[in-house]
């Protein structure tokens, strides 16, 4: 099992076990002053047992619960954004389908580090409350509704889009949203609980969809992890872009419309955000890897937009502290409309590669500490970041979700980039 603040996973019955889920539930329960909970999942086949674990441990303890089903979790948070209530997502983000877990969120947010370490001690019992817990199923969401309405019905009129969907929470979002904007849509991947590649569409090769987008001519296709919130974009010539390229330019096409112009981004995203942003005359700043951790660098900066690179992921703050690939959709659409396929070539040319090695914790901490000595000028917000040249680094640092070391490496060319990774990944299981 592996717990922090992008949420507690496990393989359910091996190092996770329902005892766990009701036991850390219970404790989030204990500190929270409402009354309403919110509960939702993605499409694992685990995640109808625990869903029913997890509204029996909220009911026992007095709530009124509204479970949602199978819902994104960008929906989630902006259903407990709205209704100002905490929220428990069932989901194991982008590991296997054997996975599963709690993302659990407070009015909006993900939990904090202190919030997270009250969960996963031992809480009092809340005593006093008579009342008998409530449940509501298959509540309703406005999250489709709202982007609509946000866009503008036609906004996507002419735009030729295919979703991979790949069995998991996107299923009640993408489709209805674009359709609702007026994009021709093919869906691939449209059945519930069926996964037809790697979770993760960052890490995957997506043939299908770049097939698709090629044969049929598309405008783009969009990939999502089983829970909706990463995204992978799939230019009109059927390349598969990186999450860095995808972030960088909904920056690009929704910072002209802020008077705030600070973006926050996680100190392993590309660093074409940095020319980006200076040419529009505003300001960034990076933070620990990790949603949560950006999200409170923005609140500290007063920041709308941020994201992280390595995972697809845009934070839109006026509508949701959470990765929304959603809003990253309907933003990319509407430039697509506006600008055709000239819009892949505005973002910065860099390269991108990310590794990951199964690594004992305490062996891949000692190596990265190792790291640190001999390189006492390194950024060491999280992990060892190392300017290489003025426009290629390599950062390494421990998983913060798994027995792993991740090493990124930025560089103007793939070549260069893959290179840095490699030797650096090399050190460090040297020196662990």
């Amino acid at each position: 099992m592996v717990a922090s603040i992008s949420g507690i996973r496990g393989i359910l019955n091996q190092d996770l076990f329902l005892s766990d889920i009701a036991m850390y539930v219970e404790n989030f329960s204990v500190a929270q002053p409402s009354r309403e909970f919110l509960v939702g999942r993605d499409t694992r086949p685990s995640g109808e047992i625990i869903e029913r674990a997890v509204c029996g441990t909220l009911m026992a303890a007095g709530s009124e619960v509204l479970d949602y089903g199978v819902i994104s979790t960008p929906a989630l948070f902006r259903e407990s954004k709205l209704r100002s209530a905490p929220a428990v997502m069932i989901t194991a983000s982008h590991n296997q389908p054997e996975w599963n877990g709690v993302k659990l969120v407070v009015n909006g947010r993900g939990v904090s580090q202190p919030e997270l370490d009250q969960v996963l001690g031992r809480q009092k019992r809340k005593t006093g409350n008579a009342s008998p817990g409530i449940l509501t199923l298959r509540q309703e969401s406005s999250y489709n509704r709202e982007l609509i309405e946000m866009a503008g019905r036609g906004a996507g009129e002419g735009v030729a889009v295919a979703v991979d969907l790949n069995g998991g929470a996107a299923i009640p979002h993408a489709p209805p949203i674009l359709e609702g904007i007026g994009c021709s849509l093919k869906v691939l991947g449209g059945s519930r609980g069926i996964f037809s590649r790697t979770v993760d569409p960052t890490s995957d090769s997506l043939e299908l969809l770049t097939g698709a987008v090629k044969k049929e001519g598309l405008d783009a296709g969009f990939a999502f992890d089983c829970d909706g919130d990463r995204l992978v974009l799939i230019d009109n010539e059927g390349e598969k872009k990186t999450g860095d390229f995808m972030l960088a330019l909904a920056v690009k096409k929704l910072l002209p419309n802020l008077k705030n112009r600070s973006v926050v981004v996680s100190v392993d995203t590309t660093r074409a955000i940095d020319d980006i942003v200076s040419q529009l005359g505003g300001t960034v700043y990076r933070s620990k890897v990790g949603e949560a951790n950006v999200v409170s660098e923005m609140i500290k900066q007063g920041a709308v937009l941020g994201g992280e690179g390595s995972s697809g992921g845009l934070i839109d703050g006026s509508y949701n502290y959470c990765r929304d690939s959603m809003i990253a959709v309907v933003t990319l659409v509407k430039a697509i409309k506006k600008n055709g396929s000239r819009v892949f070539g505005e973002v910065p040319s860099y390269k991108q590669v990310r590794l990951k090695a199964h690594f004992e914790r305490k062996k891949a901490l000692a190596a990265i500490k190792r790291l640190q000595r001999e390189y006492p000028e390194a950024d060491l917000l999280d992990g060892i970041k190392l300017e290489t040249s003025a426009r290629s680094w390599v950062l390494i640092r421990v998983s913060g979700t798994e027995d792993a070391v991740r090493v990124s490496a930025e560089s103007t060319t793939i070549g260069e980039a893959q290179e840095l990774a490699d030797s650096y990944l090399k050190r460090v299981e040297k020196l662990g």
